[in-house]
Formats: structure tokens, sequence, C-alpha cells
């Protein structure tokens, strides 16, 4: 069954009320989940329980619905939050392979019960990048791409634990391994092999290998095995002492893992990983972006601290930005999600108050002064331009009651976006060609794009416009708001996770996420990377 046919089954009504954007969100991190009951062949392991593709979905099928997939853990090198906004190592380099192509990220996070090869070849990602070194195990499941990275595998000891100076004397320790590191099975044959009296544990479901190094250090567990970029990069902010131990090995490949299935996407991402980053017969080469890149997550001691700020993350602190209290409090007085709010608000203006687009809009939520209303003449105040904003999306959200609860939370972002107007031609476009005018996917994902080909907008009302850039901006704003969800309550007195949303009926309400914006007047300076907002009429 796909997502939105079980959507509809679980949500029979065509006006669904706000309260089912929780069941739908709900839906889309855990759907389907993979339950893993089968064995490797060992009683500690388990093998994947969807070992082949039993999906086709290959770049050309990728381009058509305009996201690119990811699969990988949260945790501090890969994927995580920071200030509101994604980042991690291979966040960011898989991000710009989607974006050089025009596609969406979505990112996807695998629950404690399920594995990384079934989630891929069942279809919810379509490649995995997760810090993962190909092992004989994986390569009975997935094709692995050219190396992200080169890493050698190193023993961590506890405080009172004698460093051995070679492998043999590993002899008598026990180390704890993160229990999906596909690693851990590798090092057990290897021990088998020399004939070591080495223990070999799992940690708990979703400890990662950061977790393991601090715990060590702590004197918590005796040792753990880790890539040596990792550790490097742990050692740069832990205050224990963390105590290298002998190399395990040689040092070998990071790689990326896609479906059997894809040969287009592996060629495209070996050729994008080769103009990044190359083995050579002297060491290895690297593009001046992916230096930059990797060295703000394993090499620069300043970088890799201020990742790990408890405030900065959400995770640690329970916070995404220091406008929380207030996008919580207005939120609440229209009925919104103030997390999707914020999700939005991040993409707008990056939480920079005095942000201001080319075409003028204005503040966090870049709202166009004559939109403003009553605070036309005040949106630099964050309060004011709250109310302004929350005007305009709550009356699209109202604008859609109609439609089934997925897809009237991502047509009221892509008015917010676009405007009205050009939604309506997408529609009405979607209608000619025979699609449902009332689906996103299958329907506006493909149109709105469309809306820049001479063909399809000269016969429309409003004209030229790059939709594939709104249909990034939803699945965008979707993504981030999915991982708030996880990461931060509603009600930050009531744990529970829960959802909801609201939108616009302004039929000029568009605001783009652009990457200059221009500071008016005095004060703080836009964070880096900030965007500011556009609009369509």
């Amino acid at each position: 069954m796909d997502m939105i046919s079980l959507f509809r089954q679980r949500f029979p009504t065509r006006s669904a009320p706000l309260a089912a954007i929780v069941g739908v969100l709900a839906v889309l991190a855990a759907c389907e989940r993979i339950d893993d009951a089968a064995l490797y062949g060992r009683p500690d392991r388990r093998a994947p329980a969807v070992p082949q593709p039993i999906v086709q979905r290959d770049l050309d099928a990728i381009r058509t619905d305009g996201t690119l997939r990811m699969l990988t853990r949260y945790n501090a090198t890969s994927y995580f939050v920071h200030r509101g906004g994604e980042a991690g190592f291979d966040y960011e380099l898989c991000q710009r392979f989607a974006r050089a192509r025009e596609l969406a990220l979505e990112v996807v996070i695998p629950e404690a019960d399920e594995d990384l090869v079934s989630l891929l070849n069942s279809g919810r990602a379509d490649v995995v990048c997760a810090g993962l070194t190909l092992t004989d195990d994986l390569s009975r499941y997935v094709e692995a791409t050219r190396p992200v990275a080169m890493v050698q595998k190193v023993v961590v000891l506890a405080p009172g634990v004698d460093v051995p100076t070679g492998e043999a004397d590993l002899d008598g320790l026990t180390l704890t391994l993160p229990a999906h590191d596909p690693y851990l099975d590798e090092l057990k044959r290897w021990r088998d092999r020399v004939g070591l009296d080495l223990a070999i544990l799992p940690g708990m479901p979703l400890v990662e290998t950061e977790e393991l190094i601090a715990r060590t250090a702590r004197g918590e567990i005796q040792g753990t095995v880790a890539d040596d970029i990792v550790v490097a990069a742990v050692q740069s902010y832990l205050e224990e002492e963390v105590r290298r131990g002998p190399a395990l090995g040689q040092p070998r490949p990071m790689v990326w893992l896609v479906r059997g299935n894809s040969p287009e996407l592996l060629r495209a991402l070996n050729a994008y990983l080769k103009e990044s980053f190359r083995v050579t017969g002297d060491g290895t080469w690297r593009s001046q972006t992916y230096g930059i890149i990797y060295d703000r997550y394993f090499r620069n001691p300043r970088s890799i601290r201020t990742f790990q700020s408890e405030e900065a993350r959400p995770d640690l602190s329970g916070r995404i930005s220091r406008f929380d209290e207030l996008v919580r409090a207005q939120s609440e007085e229209v009925g919104l999600d103030w997390r999707l709010v914020t999700a939005l608000i991040y993409q707008e203006s990056r939480f920079y108050p005095r942000a201001v687009s080319k075409a003028g809009a204005r503040g966090l939520m870049q709202v166009m002064p004559h939109l403003g209303g009553a605070q036309s003449d005040s949106l630099f105040d964050p309060a004011a331009n709250l109310r302004a904003g929350l005007r305009l999306l709550r009356g699209s959200w109202d604008a859609y009651a109609y439609l089934d609860s997925l897809d009237r939370l991502r047509f009221t972002l892509a008015a917010y976006h676009a405007g009205v107007g050009h939604v309506t031609d997408a529609r009405r476009m979607a209608m000619d060609v025979n699609l449902d005018p009332n689906r996103w996917e299958g329907g506006l994902a493909i149109t709105l794009p469309r809306k820049a080909q001479r063909r399809w907008y000269t016969d429309t009302r409003h004209g030229y416009y790059r939709g594939d850039e709104t249909v990034r901006y939803v699945e965008e704003i979707l993504n981030r708001y999915r991982m708030y969800m996880r990461l931060v309550p509603l009600d930050p007195d009531a744990p529970a996770p829960s959802d909801s949303l609201a939108t616009t009926d302004a039929d000029s309400a568009a605001f783009a996420a652009m990457p200059d914006a221009e500071v008016p007047g005095d004060g703080e300076p836009p964070p880096e990377g900030a965007e500011d907002g556009d609009q369509s009429p």
C-alpha cells in the first residue's frame, strides 16, 4: 500500500481537521515499518527483511518525483539539526548533489527496530549516507559508490585500561559497538580468526559511536571501536581524555549505498563524488568545496565545538531558536503547530528578523508590506511580522480545507511561496493533462515545474514561474518539520509528540528563500547562509 492510500484510509473525510496533521506526519515518519525477523545465520545478528529491491525507482523516477530521499543516522557527523537548520558531513555532500539536479532532499531517519538495507530496498529511501564502510554482509544486498572518504578503525579505551601496543594485546578486553554497525560482525569474525579472548558487545539501540566514545572516556564501558576521523572530532570537544588504542586493519573507503537496480543513480553519484574526492597513488585528492565541508566536521575544533553547543541543538536543549516562545504563543492563537511555523521561518529568513528579499519581503516570515495589513510599517518587529505572516498562512490553510491532510499542508506551503495564482495555474494544467488537481504527488509536483517551460506557461493566467523552486521549498520545510517533531514536543510541558497546521487565502502571498538577504538600517548582521524572501505577483 502506498503512503497516500494509507493516508486516505486513515483519514477518510475530505476536510481533515488540523489534528489530522499529527497522524499524517507520524505516518510519514514511521509507516510500513520494517520488522526484521530473520537471522544472519548467527544468533546475535538479524538479516534485512528486504534483502533485494522490491521497487523500481532510478534517477529518472527521482527527477519526476522531484525529491531525493537520503537515509542516514542522527548523529554529530552524518546528520543533525543545528540552530534550526540541518547539518552533517553526509547531509551537506548529498544536499549539494540534490541541488545541482534541482531536487529536494528528504532525510529519512530509521527507528530502533529498522535496518538501513530494508528501508533502502523497500523504496523508503534512494541512497544511504551514514558514514558506512562496505562489509561482506552489506555487499550481498546493495551497491556501493566510490569512496566518500577514507577511514581507519581504531580502538578507544577507558581510563585505567593499559593501552595495547598491538592487536594481540586486546586479549581479555570488552569492546562495545553501536548495535546497528555492520562492522560489528566483521570484528567478531576477525577475533575468531586471530583467536583472541575478546568480548564484543552491541550497544543499546540508537546509541551512536560518539556516545560510546564519551562513555568510554568516562570509564562507563571498557572500550569501543570507531573511525579515526570520528574519534578525532570527539577529542576536540570532549572534556575527558579520549585514549586511543591500536588501529585495526588498513584504511578503508567510507561509501554511500544504493539499490542494486538503480544504475543511473549510482553513476550520477559516482561522477559527483569523483569531482569531490579521489584516492590517488600519493594519498587522496579533494576539491575545495569538499575540503571545506570535511574540515568543518572532522578537523576544525572550533566548528566541531560549535556544533556540540547545547543551546544550538534541539536534541540536547529542547529549543529550536530564540523565538520559540513567541512563535509558540502566536501559532497557538491561530491554531497552528509552532514547529511547522518555525520550519517555515528558517526557510524564509534563517531567524534573522531584519532580512529583506530582492522583491522587498521583510522579516522573519518574509511578508510583503502591501500584504502586511496593520503590521505593514513594523515588519522588522518579530511579533508584528509573525502576526502578519500567520494571518496569511492561516488563510491559505482554510482555503484548502477540502483537500486531504497531507495535500492540504503542501498546497498551503506552495501558496505561501508561489502565490495562490501560480498554484491555481498549476491545478488547471493538471486537469488539462488528466492529472488530479487536488493531489500534490502525481499532480502539482509535476505541473508546477512546467510553469518555467514556454510550451506550458503561455496559456496560463499568471505566466512564467520557477515552480521547481516551490516544490523544493515545500519538501524542505516538510522534512525540517518532521525532524522538529522528533526532537521537540508540541507542548513543552507535555513531552508527547503532536502536530497541527494552517495557511492563507492571499492570492499573492509568495515568499521564496533567496541567498542574498539585504540588511536595512543597522542591527546585527545576518547569520551565515541566511536566505531572504521573494514574492511572486
